[in-house]
């Protein structure tokens, strides 16, 4: 399926790029490219957020088979853009965190807290977009529902129950009393301990320089 159509399959995915790309270019000039480029990446991503919460709220666990079924074909390509773009996001708080030191921590607060809400987003946006993946792969495929084996639940899991996977898998880089019984997540699980392993990491190593700037 091509990209173009993927996309246009996701209006939530639209709607969050076009705020995230109008608060991007609203803003003066004189602000530092790297902010006003993280406002607004913080302000799609958050946007987004909240539609697909709400999205998976009002979802039932019967609907969740026909929406991941109709989302199947274009899930890994926007796991992807959202990877990068969460990437992308890191680089930028880094010059962002640079802004804090120079100004002092009591003149560049407004830096520290766009980079803390752009970290959250960015840190959010990718298990939520996995906990799509799964649900995915979990129903489609000739044996769907497959895959993924919820403890003490006969009922059909919801979009919750992929989220709650997702996140502790990106939390803790390793699965939760879910058992995989698939080779396609379980690949996707690898995929997803090895990249918040490493998303993880970055955040502490920014951290940890942050502190010692500051503090030195």
């Amino acid at each position: 399926m091509p990209l173009l159509h993927q996309i246009q399959r996701r209006p939530r995915l639209l709607i969050g790029a076009a705020i995230g790309a109008l608060l991007a270019t609203c803003w003066p000039v004189e602000i530092p490219w790297h902010t006003r480029a993280l406002l607004g990446w913080s302000s799609g991503v958050w946007s987004y957020l909240l539609m697909l919460g709400w999205m998976m709220y009002r979802t039932s666990a019967e609907d969740v088979e026909e929406q991941a079924r109709a989302l199947a074909d274009g899930v890994i390509t926007v796991l992807v853009l959202a990877t990068i773009g969460a990437a992308a996001s890191m680089a930028a708080i880094a010059l962002e965190l640079a802004q804090v030191k120079t100004a002092g921590l009591v003149a560049a607060w407004p830096h520290l807290l766009v980079a803390s809400a752009t970290l959250t987003g960015s840190w959010l946006l990718l298990p939520v977009e996995f906990a799509l993946a799964y649900a995915a792969l979990f129903h489609s495929g000739p044996q769907a529902p497959h895959g993924l084996e919820f403890p003490g639940d006969e009922e059909a899991p919801d979009y919750t129950d992929f989220v709650y996977f997702a996140v502790t898998v990106g939390a803790t880089s390793q699965t939760s009393d879910v058992q995989v019984s698939s080779r396609p997540i379980r690949r996707l699980v690898l995929v997803q301990a090895v990249q918040a392993f490493v998303f993880n990491t970055v955040v502490l190593a920014l951290t940890i320089n942050f502190l010692a700037g500051m503090l030195g």
